[in-house]
């Protein structure tokens, strides 16, 4: 341009340029040194670009936000909740999720118009929809960056999700744990739950249904079915089987579709309960008396003698493969009252086995007289029993045992039985403070639902047991989360100690000699 108006440029050429009109695409010569030209619609001086427009003049006269889609549909499922991103997707109100997942579904940005920022705008919580405000950048020219606001509407669009959909269908899950336990009582079950939730070991299952011999546990894949079911079997004592049945099948492709059952039979036998070894299992348990007392059920199965301490514990393959006979269980238990109790001096034979039951310093073998409740001042018959619990217990203390005297035990080896000359086997130490009434913690369950046409179970004697299991063993409530009761008098204090023994840490509230025969007295 220069070249073409030398006038403009010349030192004498002033005169001869006065009568000529000035061009808007004429270079000026700048204060800064910078060569600067006209805008062709205001006159502004400005740094030259291909649209010859000054930033104003852009900024009134070009969109870059005409391209981007002002309402957008949004759909969400009714009854999860989910957004359709996909996957279907949970998302919270004015949540970082939410927001991306809004972003994604709006059409016009991408490189050349670029996203700067975005933020929510309130909208009511019932009006189906969300409102967001974007701000956005586009080169329109070189050395020309035009920002733009505007604000986007969303709709949302009530849908139904695929899990959704098979949830109202009879083929709403592919996979079927069935754990069963043939016994007259849930205990077993309930301890169950409360180890599915401490080690958070529901979160594929879909449903869960109750039955009166077990639980029916549903989940969409077969990988979370056998996942479920090894978990169980790091529990408790199990055998599973596993089978599956055709429900359609396509010619055309040669696929099938299959629902797979994994069925988890529980150990039916359970703590305090007394079993009968055979001869030949005795011997593999390097001569093990022919009744033991089960002590603790886990991954293996803990038996103990009651007359010697020795502990041996059990895998579940040799169980299944040579099961054991219960002979007695919790419901004959008879209560007793110990008179005296002398420990025997010699403990050494028996050091070597406490290793396996807890409290190492506790258990002694001793000789315990006892006398039956129910026969206080009807006869004066006393009974003198060899026990394990002779560390534990004290003259005055109530204890219960197994009476065998008058338990049937026809088609078992008597000759045996006899052999081992014990008519009463004491089992525990029985508390008589009322705990249920200042209990300040509770147990959460599993949200099961009743079968169709089947009765409701009972299962609160259960329940209460397992809570005073939980109050007496430290070792047991390790693997179990305690949930403080906030209505319940005295809520704060008993929840910190619930707290303290959940940890390990404190001693069993009310498991102290001295503490629970003062309470006795009183």
């Amino acid at each position: 341009q220069a070249s073409e108006h030398p006038s403009t440029l010349a030192p004498g050429g002033a005169g001869a340029s006065m009568g000529m009109k000035r061009q808007h695409d004429e270079v000026l010569p700048s204060s800064h040194g910078i060569h600067t030209v006209l805008c062709c619609s205001c006159g502004v001086p400005m740094v030259a670009n291909s649209t010859m427009r000054c930033a104003q003049c852009l900024k009134a006269e070009v969109s870059i936000i005409d391209g981007i889609s002002r309402q957008v549909a949004l759909p969400r499922c009714r009854n999860c909740g989910r957004y359709q991103r996909p996957p279907w997707t949970k998302a919270e109100p004015e949540s970082r999720e939410l927001l991306g997942l809004c972003l994604k579904r709006i059409k016009g940005i991408g490189k050349d118009v670029r996203l700067v920022d975005a933020a929510f705008i309130w909208t009511e919580e019932h009006s189906m929809r969300i409102r967001v405000k974007i701000t956005v950048q586009k080169e329109v020219a070189a050395q020309s960056v035009l920002q733009q606001t505007m604000v986007v509407e969303f709709q949302i669009v009530n849908q139904q999700c695929e899990d959704c959909q098979k949830s109202f269908t009879p083929h709403g899950w592919n996979a079927i744990v069935q754990v069963r336990q043939k016994v007259p009582h849930r205990r077993t079950l309930i301890m169950l739950e409360q180890l599915i939730l401490k080690n958070d070991a529901h979160g594929k299952v879909l449903s869960l249904k109750q039955t009166p011999e077990g639980l029916d546990f549903h989940f969409s894949q077969r990988s979370h079915a056998q996942r479920f079911a090894d978990f169980v079997g790091s529990c408790v004592p199990q055998t599973a089987k596993n089978s599956k049945s055709l429900i359609s099948h396509d010619t055309n492709s040669n696929s099938y579709h299959y629902k797979y059952t994994i069925l988890c039979e529980l150990c039916p036998i359970c703590s305090d309960d007394i079993v009968y070894v055979p001869k030949g299992h005795s011997a593999r348990l390097n001569g093990a008396a022919p009744l033991m007392l089960c002590h603790k059920v886990s991954n293996a199965i803990r038996l103990v003698d009651p007359l010697s301490l020795r502990a041996w514990d059990v895998p579940p393959p040799d169980y299944f493969k040579r099961p054991f006979q219960t002979v007695c269980s919790r419901a004959h238990l008879t209560e007793y009252m110990v008179l005296n109790v002398d420990v025997l001096a010699d403990q050494q034979g028996h050091a070597s086995f406490r290793h396996h039951l807890p409290g190492r310093g506790k258990h002694a073998v001793g000789d315990v007289e006892i006398v039956r409740v129910s026969d206080l001042g009807v006869n004066d018959d006393r009974y003198t029993v060899r026990s394990h619990l002779a560390g534990v217990l004290r003259p005055g203390n109530h204890v219960l045992g197994y009476d065998l005297r008058s338990v049937n035990i026809s088609g078992l080896d008597s000759a045996s039985i006899e052999e081992q000359s014990a008519d009463i086997i004491l089992v525990r130490r029985q508390y008589k403070t009322k705990r249920s009434k200042r209990r300040a913690w509770e147990l959460r369950r599993l949200g099961a639902t009743q079968a169709e046409g089947e009765e409701a179970i009972d299962e609160e004697q259960d329940i209460e047991a397992v809570k005073q299991d939980l109050e007496e063993d430290p070792e047991l409530r390790k693997g179990v989360n305690l949930y403080r009761i906030p209505d319940a008098p005295g809520a704060a204090a008993a929840g910190e100690q619930a707290q303290a023994e959940a940890g390990g840490e404190g001693e069993a509230a009310g498991r102290g000699g001295d503490e629970e025969d003062e309470d006795e007295n009183e």
